[in-house]
C-alpha cells in the first residue's frame, strides 16, 4: 500500500475556500444509472437519462470524449474541471449545456474560464464545487457534486448554487439545443521543452495527452490536475517524473489520486497548488507553481511542499 501523501491540511482548506457550496436536500431521487457513485471507466460514455427532448451523457473524463457521438441536443456532465479547453471540443461539436467541476476555481479563475467563456457564446454552464464529489467520477459528480457557480444561461434555466447535480442537468435538459460554435483550445496548445539538461529534459504541457512519444529520461509539468487520468498518461509516455496541478483536492483526494499511483509504480510525482498556477497551462505549472503535494519517490529526492515547480522538477530530474 502506498504510503501517506505529503499534504498538509492547509492545501484542503485552501484549495476548497473558493468553491465552497451550500448543500441542499436533493428533492428526487437521483436516477437509477448514477444511483451507484462508481465510475464510468477508462473511455467510457454513460447515458444517464434519454428522452424525445434529448439526452445527459456522464464522462469521467473530458479526455474520454473524443470516440463517442456525443449531439447538440446533449448535457454533457464531465469529472473533468472547467476549462475552456476542457470545454473547447463540445462547444465545437454543438452541446445543450455542460456541467464540470470548479478544481477550487485555480488561479485567475482558470477552473472555471469555461463557464465564463460559454456565458459570452451562449451556452448555459454550470461547475460543481471541487470538495463535494471525486474528480475523474462522472457518477458521482451527478450524485454528490453540489453546484457552485452557474453562467447567466443556466441560472436562466433555473440552477440554483447550492442545487445537487442532477437536479441542474435536468433543468439544463429544457435548453435549445446547441449549436456547432468552433472553439480554439487557446494557448499553450504544443508541449514545450523548457529545460534541458545532459540528464534530460523538462517539459511544459497543458496534458499529458499532447506528448505522443516516449521520454522515459524526462519531467512533466502539465497543466492538468493531478488525477488517475492524468498518472494513465505519464505510465504511457514513460516518464522520469510528473508534476501537475492540484486541482481543489476535491473529495477523497481524487484530484491528487495520480500522485499515489505513480507512488505505487516507482515514480517520483507531485502537484501544485491550484491558487499558484493557472489550470490547463504547463508553463503556468513551470513558472508559477508552488509545490503543495508529493509522493514518496519525489520526497526522497528532495521534493518538499511549499518549494517552487521549478525547484521541485530539477530535484526528479536528478
Amino acid at each position: 500500500m502506498a504510503s501517506k501523501l505529503l499534504l498538509p491540511r492547509r492545501r484542503f482548506l485552501a484549495g476548497g475556500v473558493a468553491s465552497i457550496a451550500l448543500i441542499n436536500t436533493a428533492s428526487a431521487s437521483p436516477p437509477a444509472t448514477i444511483a451507484s457513485g462508481k465510475t464510468i471507466g477508462r473511455g467510457e460514455m454513460l447515458v444517464v437519462h434519454e428522452d424525445a427532448a434529448g439526452r445527459i451523457v456522464a464522462f469521467d473524463s473530458s479526455s474520454y470524449l473524443g470516440p463517442h457521438k456525443t449531439l447538440p441536443n446533449d448535457v454533457i456532465v464531465v469529472g473533468s474541471y472547467c476549462g475552456t479547453r476542457i470545454l473547447a471540443p463540445m462547444f465545437t461539436r454543438g452541446v445543450k449545456a455542460v456541467i464540470a467541476t470548479d478544481a477550487g476555481i485555480g488561479k485567475d479563475n482558470a477552473g472555471i474560464s469555461g463557464l465564463l467563456h460559454a456565458e459570452t457564446i451562449g451556452v448555459p454552464v454550470a461547475t460543481i464545487a471541487a470538495m463535494s464529489a471525486e474528480t475523474s467520477n462522472g457518477r458521482e459528480t451527478l450524485l454528490l457534486g453540489t453546484i457552485s457557480r452557474a453562467n447567466a444561461q443556466a441560472r436562466a434555466l433555473g440552477v440554483e448554487i447550492g442545487m445537487i447535480a442532477y437536479e441542474a442537468a435536468a433543468r439544463l435538459a429544457k435548453a435549445p439545443a446547441g449549436k456547432t460554435i468552433p472553439t480554439p483550445l487557446g494557448k499553450e496548445d504544443a508541449p514545450v521543452v523548457v529545460e534541458e539538461t545532459a540528464k534530460g529534459r523538462i517539459w511544459a504541457t497543458p496534458g499529458t495527452t499532447a506528448i505522443v512519444e516516449k521520454v522515459p529520461n524526462d519531467i512533466i509539468c502539465s497543466g492538468a490536475n493531478s488525477s488517475r487520468v492524468s498518472s494513465d498518461g505519464i505510465l504511457r509516455i514513460g516518464a522520469k517524473g510528473s508534476i501537475a496541478n492540484d486541482a481543489g483536492i476535491a473529495r477523497n483526494n481524487t484530484a491528487v489520486e495520480g500522485v499515489t499511483l505513480l507512488e505505487e509504480k516507482g515514480v517520483p510525482s507531485a502537484a501544485v497548488a491550484t491558487m499558484s498556477a493557472r489550470l490547463g497551462e504547463g508553463l503556468s505549472t513551470w513558472n508559477d507553481g508552488i509545490i503543495s503535494v508529493v509522493n514518496a519517490p519525489a520526497a526522497k529526492l528532495g521534493v518538499k511542499v511549499g518549494m517552487t515547480a521549478k525547484q521541485a522538477a530539477r530535484f526528479m530530474l536528478g
